[in-house]
């Protein structure tokens, strides 16, 4: 078995699903590729795609739904790739032109940048440059 490349998916929680729509569209550009009223919503970014679901309908309590249980309490975090640190210094402006916080700018020990926010459900978005862990 040759070692997997890629992450497929990613997931977060979030109660307010009409919110966290608009945010990762709106913020980010991801586009919508399904969505399940105040249950989840499903975007496209690039090749991989981020998956919203509301904690209160997790996959266990319906039993017509196969998939194995997974859910998570409090704030997740995930990083979006930046290709440099012009890119993700581009990336804070556009947050604070938005009026969104950055929580916090990171410069590691081996030189990456990193900018974090936080989404409307509290949790912790991170722009990160490849060279964090040393990526083309």
């Amino acid at each position: 078995m040759k070692p997997a490349t890629a992450l497929l998916e990613t997931a977060i929680y979030a109660k307010d699903i009409d919110a966290a729509e608009a945010f990762y569209r709106d913020v980010f550009g991801l586009t919508v590729v399904s969505k399940a009223d105040d249950r989840l919503v499903f975007l496209r970014c690039g090749t991989q795609m981020l998956l919203v679901f509301n904690p209160a309908f997790s996959a266990h309590e319906d039993p017509a739904i196969a998939i194995p249980r997974h859910g998570a309490t409090g704030a997740g975090h995930f990083c979006f790739r930046a290709q440099d640190a012009t890119e993700v210094g581009q990336w804070r402006d556009h947050f604070r032109s938005l009026g969104i916080a950055v929580e916090h700018y990171h410069i590691w020990p081996n030189g990456a940048h990193s900018v974090y926010i936080r989404d409307p459900a509290g949790n912790s978005v991170e722009v990160g440059e490849v060279k964090l862990w040393d990526l083309e």
